[in-house]
């Protein structure tokens, strides 16, 4: 019969045993880490970096914390992985333009991620030759259905009048104008997507704009069960997400199995329809990138790529011109004399509005909508600033580290849109402010979205003076952030102007 004393050394045995494995998995990937890695902050074992980073709740900030002490190329470790965080406009060119072909991949190691995205689409499908001929075909059809053209400036405006309908509609009461905003540009790429445009109160179509909500609002990078997959079976919240873009896979299932029943090839109507064709075209190749599977997460993609960050930067424009009447004035000012209240904006105005233009361009800086960019991963064995980066390395570009950088931007706290133009008042362009990102990784919606917000902007501030609900409180500056950075929730007073 075992003595408790037995007992006790036994536990005290496999404690002491657990600990020497411990200690030896450490000692062992330390001894296996490459030299010359960046410099950067210290890990715990196994987990790394990631406690900070789960609790952090300004990561973008925390970051830029990081780039002051070791630099802007800092190391350290999301779980078992590499990753290093990129600050500053020169180290982030020099890898994701300079170096794109090792730094445009995207990590095949981020569990609920991967389990969303199934490796497929265009934003997080890696590097190589289905990326390369998904996002070519998906870019030359999407600019045969008016990327960048007349006929779709032409759909904007149409679809301008509707919003502009909806806030006349609800007068001088306060409301969130989230909604709205978010409707009319999904209701842009469901045009060219499905090839129509739904009603505004239609149920499907809330439920479909709520769920893009709770994606963007999850922070994948902090997510443990994101980069420590046994965490899934503790945590649920990687399991909520799956489960949201799952519905959002159903939906655009649906849509395609709609567009099957009618499909005819002389009569290409939107890009499914235009997918479709060529899948039939290749059906007969074995090594096809054009499946269903592939166009289902497209089309989630394009809608991605084409409402999230317009319409959250709308939202920081509306915000911006609450809390800074004196700038919305001028741009009242500046719209009146070239349009008055009658004439429809159209990208032709944009030169002959420098102001708007310059307002539109430091919403973008000061906002940052994607503070942390989508994360790339190297795709082999490279070397930045003189460091040694490992193949299958996380790399975030902090855009924030570059929007914020008071050497580029002085005041860069400050609210200026005079930045950007010239002694002449004319609009002066400024490469430092990449809210698309840059490289071969470059939103794949950058022309729609250029073309969106400063038609919708433009229209807005042409119809309307936004004001502060009287009695309410200024509203804050201070975003959150998540997969976007989009700000606390707010009210306006929409009041026409005559």
């Amino acid at each position: 019969m075992t003595s408790p004393a037995d007992h006790l050394l036994d536990l005290l045995d496999i404690r002491v045993t657990l600990v020497l494995l411990l200690l030896l998995l450490v000692t062992y990937s330390y001894s296996r880490r490459p030299r010359n890695l960046p410099p950067g902050p210290w890990g715990w074992p196994v987990v790394g970096s990631l406690p900070s980073l789960a609790w952090s709740q300004n990561l973008h900030l925390d970051f830029m914390d990081w780039q002051k002490k070791y630099g802007p190329v800092t190391y350290f470790r999301m779980g078992m992985l590499d990753a290093v965080v990129l600050g500053g406009y020169d180290t982030i060119r020099q890898a994701i333009v300079k170096q794109s072909e090792v730094f445009s991949s995207r990590p095949a190691h981020l569990v609920v991620l991967n389990k969303m995205s199934k490796k497929k689409g265009i934003v997080m499908a890696p590097s190589g030759p289905l990326w390369k001929e998904q996002r070519k075909f998906a870019l030359t059809t999407l600019r045969s259905f008016g990327f960048g053209k007349r006929s779709l400036e032409v759909q904007i405006s149409e679809e301008t009048s509707a919003l502009l309908e909806q806030i006349r509609n609800i007068g001088d009461k306060p409301f969130n104008i989230t909604r709205p905003l978010q409707k009319a540009t999904t209701n842009i790429i469901s045009s060219m997507v499905f090839a129509h445009r739904f009603e505004y109160d239609n149920p499907q179509f809330l439920q479909f704009m709520q769920d893009f909500d709770d994606i963007a609002a999850t922070n994948f990078l902090a997510m443990p069960e994101n980069i420590l997959p046994f965490l899934q079976y503790v945590l649920d919240s990687g399991s909520k997400v799956i489960k949201i873009s799952q519905r959002l896979i159903n939906f655009a299932q649906a849509k395609i199995k709609e567009h099957q029943q009618t499909f005819d090839p002389n009569d290409i109507r939107d890009f499914i329809d235009s997918y479709l064709l060529e899948m039939q075209a290749q059906d007969q190749l074995s090594d096809t990138t054009f499946t269903e599977e592939q166009l289902v997460m497209t089309v989630l993609d394009l809608f991605v790529a084409g409402t999230e960050t317009t319409t959250t930067t709308l939202r920081w424009a509306s915000l911006l011109m609450l809390v800074y009447p004196d700038i919305q004035q001028k741009v009242h000012e500046e719209i009146d004399s070239v349009l008055g209240q009658g004439q429809t904006p159209s990208m032709s105005h944009r030169d002959q509005l420098p102001y708007t233009q310059a307002v539109l361009t430091e919403v973008s800086r000061f906002a940052t909508i994607v503070p942390l960019n989508v994360p790339h991963t190297t795709s082999e064995d490279t070397t930045l600033n003189g460091y040694h980066i490992p193949k299958q390395t996380i790399v975030i570009p902090s855009i924030w580290s570059v929007h914020h950088d008071e050497k580029l931007f002085p005041q860069h706290d400050k609210f200026d849109p005079s930045r950007f133009l010239d002694e002449n008042g004319q609009y002066k362009k400024d490469d430092h402010v990449m809210p698309f990102s840059a490289g071969p990784r470059i939103c794949l919606g950058e022309q729609l979205a250029r073309m969106e917000l400063f038609l919708f902007f433009t229209s807005l501030m042409q119809h309307f003076t936004f004001k502060i609900p009287e009695g309410a409180p200024t509203p804050s500056l201070k975003g959150r952030i998540a997969a976007t950075h989009f700000p606390e929730p707010f009210d306006i007073v929409a009041v026409v102007r005559d």
